[in-house]
């Protein structure tokens, strides 16, 4: 199972909306076998190696970035499905990210 992470500065609305957006997104392209959280900026540098995405909200410090990186995890910017505007950018790196992970057998 594929999964994605959405952290913000608190890890309450804007994480939580950017999260129940991604999901809708998913269930209206009938898409299975992702789980999206939700979590707060300071919970990251301890479970992001659990996850395959990690979409920002609360743009990324550098040790976040080099984290993702050590890890392999896609990073991608959140803002546009937060503010819903022109969030089809933000989805599509998200697919794109998902399949890089599926061609490399993750």
């Amino acid at each position: 199972m594929a999964k994605i992470v959405v952290a913000c500065g608190s890890g309450v609305a804007s994480s939580k909306a950017t999260a129940s957006r991604i999901k809708d997104f998913f269930e209206t392209n009938n898409v299975k076998g992702i789980s999206v959280d939700a979590t707060d900026f300071k919970q990251l540098p301890e479970i992001l190696h659990n996850y395959d995405v990690y979409v920002w909200i609360a743009k990324p410090n550098q040790q976040l970035e080099e984290l993702a990186k050590e890890n392999n995890i896609a990073v991608v910017n959140g803002m546009p499905i937060f503010m819903n505007m022109n969030p089809e950018k933000s989805y599509k790196e998200i697919v794109q990210a998902l399949k890089n992970m599926q061609a490399a057998g993750k």
